[in-house]
């Protein structure tokens, strides 16, 4: 939380992460308004600010008379819990990180189709030339940045504004976890998995497109690439 720099965000990101992580569990109770204040360092009317965005974002429940509670977020949670688990600086569960990759899978299938249907021929050798600054690449993280550039491509091409919108508002994580795949297995594997799916974009072959995107998710998930092991 180093980023954070002012009394508002410090709180709201401490709070936001005792929640996300299981510190602070789905039904527990907050201190009342004037102690939770006092215990954050912070004046009343911030403090009551704070529980009102976190209430907006899903993570908190304020029942009249009763107080504020956590509440069941992944159940219960709307588009602005997701952004804020995608800001939060801390380590994704593993069920967070098979949810991610199963969204990922569906906006890429969905990308992929509008692709084949409508760019040209000029706009799918771009997304090639993408791909191969991914062998170009000196470290992992280096690599896993050009491969959410093919993917953020991959979305603006597909013109559906809101799977832009879930590409870009997932970067952060998504690059984390490219970049975990990159350590763990390789960047010719990264580049591999990405050229497989690009060539039957190329083809036009919508069908084998499908096919290997999920393969290729449920290798990462729970096959001969997962990324859910220590590195």
């Amino acid at each position: 939380m180093s980023k954070k720099n002012t009394p508002r965000e410090i709180v709201t990101a401490r709070i936001t992460e005792m929640i996300l992580t299981g510190q602070m569990k789905p039904g527990d109770q907050l201190p009342p308004e004037r102690e939770l204040a006092t215990g954050m360092g912070i004046s009343r009317n911030l403090c009551s600010d704070i529980i009102k965005e976190l209430e907006n974002k899903g993570l908190l429940v304020v029942i009249p008379r009763q107080g504020v509670f956590v509440n069941d977020f992944r159940a219960d949670g709307n588009l602005y819990t997701m952004e804020a688990i995608m800001e939060a600086e801390y380590e994704l569960l593993s069920s967070e990180i098979e949810s991610l990759l199963e969204l990922r899978w569906a906006i890429e299938v969905l990308a992929c189709k509008r692709i084949i249907q409508n760019a040209s021929d000029e706009q799918i050798s771009e997304l090639g030339k993408l791909i191969d600054k991914v062998l170009e690449a000196k470290t992992p993280k280096q690599a896993a940045l050009f491969s959410y550039e093919y993917y953020y491509r991959l979305a603006v091409l597909s013109e559906n504004c809101f799977v832009t919108m879930i590409t870009t508002g997932t970067k952060n994580n998504m690059v984390k976890l490219l970049c975990r795949y990159a350590q763990k297995y390789g960047t010719q594997q990264l580049y591999k998995s990405l050229a497989e799916v690009y060539f039957y974009i190329g083809q036009r072959d919508f069908e084998a497109a499908i096919k290997q995107i999920s393969r290729s998710t449920t290798d990462i998930i729970s096959g001969d690439f997962s990324i859910y092991k220590d590195i």
